[in-house]
C-alpha cells in the first residue's frame, strides 16, 4: 500500500480536501447570532476526513441552525460523499500521511474562506432545515460533466459546482484524433478560422502514416517516426491559425473575441454555467466563474486587453495567446498545443501501442484574472 500512496495524483487528493473543507465550514458555524465567523482550520478538515473513513463512503452531520428557538429546534443535514482513485483515497485515509499535501490544505482554506464564507453562513442563519450534499467524485461521470465536486441543496443541484485543478494541471479542454476533421473542429468550428484549404498539405505530411499499425513497445523507432509525422501535420494548421488569429485581433474582430470566450466557457464547463473553474497552487487559488453574460463581458475584456499571438516553432508546435507583450508565462492567456503519446491497448496477443494525437487547450494565469 505504501507503493500505491507514492503514485497518488495531487488533483485527485485536492478533490477530497476541498470537499472535506466545505463540509467542515458548513459544520463549524457560529453558535449564536452575534458570534464571529469560525475560521476554517486544517484540524477541522482532518476531523471530517477521519469521520468519513470510519464509515462506508458517506458521513452525515446534523448541525443546529443558529436561529433555532428553544421551542423549535432546527437542524441542517450536511452529507459528505467521496469517491477517489485508490492512491489518493489511501493517502487521505492515513492521517499521518496527509502532511505531504499541506499546501493543498492552505489553498483549500483560502478558497473556502474567501469565496464561500458568507454563502455558507446564510445557511446557518436562515431558520429552516437544509439538506446539503457535497460529493467529491473523482471516479464518476468524467464525460458527462466537468464538475469534480458536486453540491446539492434539498435534492437539487446547487448553482455552484467545482471543476478543480492543481499546479501543472493547465489543460481544461481537448479535441482528440489525427483526422483532418479534428483540425476543422478545433479551428473552424470553435474560432471560425479558414482551415479547410490546408487539408492537402496536412495529409501530405501523413502520407506514410499508417493508423492500423500497432507496436509491442513504446520505444519502437517507428512509433517515434509516426509521432513526428503527426506533429509535422498539425504544424501546418497551427501556424496558419496563429496568422489568422493575429489578423483578427489586430482588426478588433468582435466575432473572434466572442468565439474565443465561448471556447473558454465550453471547454471549462461543457456549457454548464453553474460550474466554476478553480485552480489550487502556491498555497492560494485562482477562480473563473461563469454566468449567462460571460461571453459578452469576457469578450469585451479580451478586445481591450491588447492580445498578442506567438506561434512556437521549436519543439512541439503551439499557438500561444498573451495579454500584452509576451514576457513569460505570467502574461499567458491560454495556449493550444498537440500532445502525441504512444497509448496502450489490450489485445489477445498482449499489450500494444499506437501513437495518438490530442489537441489540448491549456489555461494561462491571465485566463483567470483578465
Amino acid at each position: 500500500m505504501a507503493e500505491e500512496i507514492l503514485k497518488f495524483n495531487r488533483g485527485d487528493v485536492a478533490e477530497g480536501i476541498i470537499g472535506a473543507a466545505l463540509v467542515a465550514k458548513f459544520k463549524n458555524r457560529p453558535k449564536k447570532i452575534n458570534d464571529d465567523n469560525v475560521k476554517l482550520t486544517k484540524k477541522m478538515i482532518d476531523e471530517v476526513l477521519d469521520d468519513f473513513f470510519k464509515t462506508t463512503n458517506v458521513i452525515n452531520y446534523k448541525v443546529k441552525d443558529v436561529l433555532s428557538q428553544k421551542s423549535k429546534l432546527i437542524y441542517d443535514e450536511i452529507i459528505f460523499k467521496m469517491s477517489l482513485p485508490a492512491p489518493a483515497y489511501e493517502l487521505l485515509k492515513q492521517t499521518n500521511k496527509r502532511s505531504v499535501v499541506d499546501d493543498l490544505y492552505v489553498s483549500a482554506i483560502d478558497y473556502v474562506e474567501t469565496t464561500w464564507k458568507d454563502e455558507i453562513l446564510k445557511f446557518a442563519f436562515n431558520g429552516k432545515i437544509d439538506k446539503i450534499i457535497i460529493d467529491s467524485d473523482g471516479v464518476g461521470d468524467q464525460k458527462g460533466t466537468k464538475a469534480d465536486i458536486k453540491m446539492t441543496v434539498d435534492d437539487k443541484p446547487y448553482y455552484r459546482q467545482i471543476s478543480l485543478k492543481v499546479k501543472g494541471g493547465d489543460q481544461f479542454a481537448q479535441i482528440s484524433g489525427h483526422d483532418f476533421s479534428k483540425q476543422i473542429e478545433l479551428w473552424e468550428k470553435n474560432l471560425n478560422l479558414d482551415i479547410k484549404k490546408l487539408e492537402k498539405e496536412y495529409l501530405k505530411s501523413l502520407v506514410n502514416y499508417d493508423k492500423t499499425l500497432v507496436f509491442s513497445s513504446r520505444e519502437d523507432v517507428k512509433v517515434e517516426e509516426f509521432k513526428n509525422m503527426l506533429k509535422e501535420a498539425v504544424s501546418v494548421t497551427y501556424e496558419e491559425a496563429s496568422k489568422q488569429i493575429t489578423s483578427l485581433i489586430q482588426t478588433k474582430n468582435s466575432s473572434f473575441f466572442d468565439n474565443l470566450s465561448k471556447l473558454i466557457l465550453e471547454g471549462a464547463t461543457r456549457g454548464d454555467i453553474n460550474i466554476e473553474l478553480v485552480k489550487l497552487e502556491k498555497k492560494t487559488f485562482k477562480q473563473l466563474s461563469f454566468d449567462k453574460n460571460f461571453i459578452k463581458e469576457y469578450s469585451k475584456k479580451l478586445k481591450n486587453a491588447g492580445l498578442k499571438v506567438v506561434y512556437k516553432k521549436t519543439g512541439d508546435p503551439a499557438v500561444q495567446i498573451f495579454v500584452g507583450p509576451p514576457s513569460g508565462k505570467k502574461n499567458l492567456l491560454l495556449q493550444i498545443r498537440p500532445k502525441v503519446a504512444a497509448e496502450s491497448s489490450k489485445l489477445k496477443s498482449g499489450t500494444v501501442y499506437r501513437p495518438y494525437l490530442r489537441n489540448i487547450i491549456e489555461s494561462g494565469p491571465l485566463m483567470f484574472s483578465l
